[in-house]
């Protein structure tokens, strides 16, 4: 099935939240400002993933709102998706990119995202509503930085 990503418009404003809510994840715990966010369509125009860049600093962003409905894609679509919201954070200018995850693991290294403790997070991330209860949980967060261009 072909799948083509794009920066999301505002005609998909409700197809990106009713896409979300039919996912599980209550609204109020995503950014609701449709400019943030990337989707991936099937051939039918239907969205089968979005993710949303967060402002969390000038030069830094949290990546939400990764969600993919795997009877469009395959399971291995996540990887994609999230190498595309990376590209999109540093077409967006961001230095260094944060992202909430439920386990540590391996995929998230392997994109060059380092997992992060909580006494080495900027105030500025750990303020963050969503990111503070997810650190008191004792769930992970990880960070990439841009890589230097060497010329």
């Amino acid at each position: 099935m072909s799948v083509a990503i794009r920066e999301a418009v505002e005609e998909d404003v409700l197809l990106i939240q009713h896409f979300i809510s039919k996912a599980g994840v209550q609204l109020g715990a995503v950014p609701l400002d449709w400019k943030q966010f990337i989707v991936a369509e099937d051939g039918q125009g239907a969205i089968a993933a979005t993710a949303a860049l967060q402002p969390v600093t000038d030069t830094s962003s949290l990546i939400r709102a990764l969600v993919i409905d795997s009877e469009k894609v395959g399971a291995s679509f996540v990887l994609k998706m999230l190498e595309t919201a990376v590209q999109y954070a540093w077409e967006k200018n961001n230095e260094e990119i944060y992202m909430m995850v439920k386990e540590a693991g391996e995929m998230m290294e392997n994109l060059g995202f380092k997992k992060v403790e909580k006494e080495d997070l900027p105030v500025e991330i750990t303020v963050v509503p969503e990111i503070y209860t997810h650190l008191e949980n004792g769930l992970p967060v990880y960070k990439t930085s841009k890589p230097v261009d060497k010329k």
